[in-house]
């Protein structure tokens, strides 16, 4: 079993760099106190199933460096609550896949470890931040891989690989023991998989299970899922034409499947902008690294030392500001739910880019900054609630497009149960061969 996988790693990942780190000789013993297991009678419901670990959770013994070089020699002295949780559900602990530096980026790259590649196109990114995870999963090296969320970094490289990537409502699955994340709050450990019954098993293993109810496809008065779709999640944002036609295609076919889609424009707080609540990352950067970085500046990757700088001169208004503007989302996200169960809209304006830009550079036409590629999924973070990324077409390159399922937060199984609709209808040949 072990040596299957193992030859995978071998027969493709170099061409990748999706995990950075794995050990045969640790892969074989972990199969093989799992057969143990097995022949002594336990139940394993995750029993010898391969799992890649997102480099900035911990797993004991390993080398965890958050992508960034002042861990280069931090070896994780635990596991954290979720890695321990697959452990005893019988998981494989694969190996640790590659991240930006303190998962601050939209693309995979850093200075100890490089970039990672599209299993689709070896010259465009899976984005990020769980660019490894996402690609370790689409390039078969895995069936499961574990990411975190705190903007759309499950979701978006998840729409870029075609595969499925869900981020639970936030409490959902514990954090830590581990390193303190550069969010407030926000981030949640999610899952990248093939299928949607991959993600019911992996989430009965790690998540709370109250919230994520396999098979429920109504809600509690026993009515269909009422779904909502909007091209644009009412914003002023630019979408690639191949996406938009895709995504409404992907939704005329759950209603020509008899399922309730009504057109919705949710309606935001005036002048609503992921730069409003900027100054929660850039503050927690700082606050987190400001030191260290005033010391060493030289080992930051220049993006996330110009997040520091930045956040080294906010003032506590700014941060409150922030958290007001938060609070004042989440007021209008709940009212989108007042007609509808659920929420649709595209996963990303744009399908993945070329490796040589850290950002693609046009979307829809439009000249885009560093943040337009993550317009659907930063505000979805800020009000905790779950969302999933399931792959719905591809592109005039050839490209996967992912549709975004939205719900309010522990309504995660009103989110699954849709994308149990939409992949039943789907083409499941979305899969980019790797050999």
């Amino acid at each position: 079993m072990a040596d299957t996988f193992i030859h995978r790693l071998e027969l493709c990942n170099p061409a990748i760099n999706a995990i950075v780190y794995w050990n045969p000789d640790d892969i074989q013993h972990q199969s093989e106190v799992i057969q143990k297991r097995l022949n002594e009678g336990e139940f394993l419901p995750l029993a010898g199933v391969p799992v890649a670990i997102k480099d900035c959770l911990w797993v004991k013994n390993w080398p965890i460096t958050q992508g960034s070089r002042l861990f280069e020699e931090f070896i994780a002295p635990e596991d954290s609550a979720a890695v321990a949780r697959l452990r005893s559900a019988g998981a494989i602990i694969l190996g640790i896949t590659n991240s930006p530096e303190f998962a601050c980026r939209g693309v995979t790259t850093n200075k100890l470890y490089g970039a990672t590649r599209n299993p689709w196109d070896l010259e465009r990114t899976p984005g990020g931040s769980s660019g490894g995870s996402a690609s370790a999963v689409a390039a078969r090296l895995c069936p499961l891989a574990l990411g975190t969320d705190a903007g759309g970094s499950i979701r978006r490289p998840a729409s870029h690989t075609g595969t499925i990537g869900f981020m639970p409502s936030c409490g959902t699955v514990p954090e830590g023991p581990g390193f303190e994340g550069p969010d407030f709050g926000n981030s949640t450990i999610g899952v990248f998989a093939r299928t949607v019954a991959d993600i019911d098993l992996a989430m009965g293993v790690i998540g709370e299970s109250e919230h994520i109810i396999p098979g429920i496809a109504e809600n509690a008065s026993s009515r269909p899922l009422r779904l909502g779709f909007s091209p644009n999640l009412g914003l002023a944002v630019s979408v690639d034409k191949d996406v938009a036609r895709t995504v409404s295609a992907a939704v005329d076919r759950l209603r020509d499947n008899g399922l309730p889609v009504h057109p919705i424009t949710p309606r935001w707080p005036e002048f609503t902008s992921e730069a409003r609540i900027a100054a929660l990352e850039k503050s927690a950067l700082a606050a987190i690294y400001g030191a260290q970085y005033q010391q060493n500046k030289e080992r930051f990757d220049p993006d996330v030392a110009q997040q520091i700088r930045e956040g080294l001169k906010l003032k506590g208004v700014d941060v409150a500001n922030a958290l007001r503007f938060r609070k004042e989302l989440h007021t209008h996200f709940v009212a989108c739910f007042e007609t509808i169960d659920v929420l649709l809209c595209p996963t990303a304006p744009v399908t993945a880019w070329p490796l040589s830009e850290n950002w693609p550079s046009v979307i829809g036409g439009n000249k885009a900054n560093a943040r337009d590629h993550a317009a659907f999924t930063w505000m979805i973070n800020q009000v905790f609630a779950p969302a999933c990324s399931v792959p719905c077409g591809t592109d005039n390159k050839g490209l996967p497009v992912g549709l975004q399922i939205i719900a309010p937060r522990f309504a995660d199984h009103r989110v699954l149960a849709t994308a149990r609709h939409l992949e039943r209808l789907i083409n499941d040949t979305l899969l980019p061969f790797l050999d």
